[in-house]
């Protein structure tokens, strides 16, 4: 009979023992306002692409403004197109 109750008293420790080590967990990492702050940003993120793509939208035109005034200026100062090349602009 002592047998059987000590496994049985083993049994129960080792329950009480993982349940004391989950609720240490729980405790200190706490997984479920981690998975909703997880899913607010998530919305925010979501929510907010339209600005982000306009922003990016906004950068690639800018920076192929910018390519094309190089090379509009590189052309019109080639020494070998008759018109440019002799007028450089020495404040740039």
């Amino acid at each position: 009979m002592s047998a059987i109750t000590s496994i049985v008293n083993n049994q129960i420790e080792n329950v009480i023992s993982f349940f004391n080590i989950s609720y240490s967990y729980f405790k200190k990492r706490n997984p479920f306002i981690n998975s909703i702050s997880t899913l607010l940003k998530s919305i925010y993120v979501f929510l907010s692409l339209g600005k982000r793509l306009k922003m990016m939208k906004y950068q690639v035109k800018l920076t192929y403004y910018r390519m094309h005034q190089m090379e509009k200026l590189i052309q019109e100062n080639n020494p070998y197109n008759t018109p440019g090349g002799r007028n450089l602009n020495k404040y740039r």
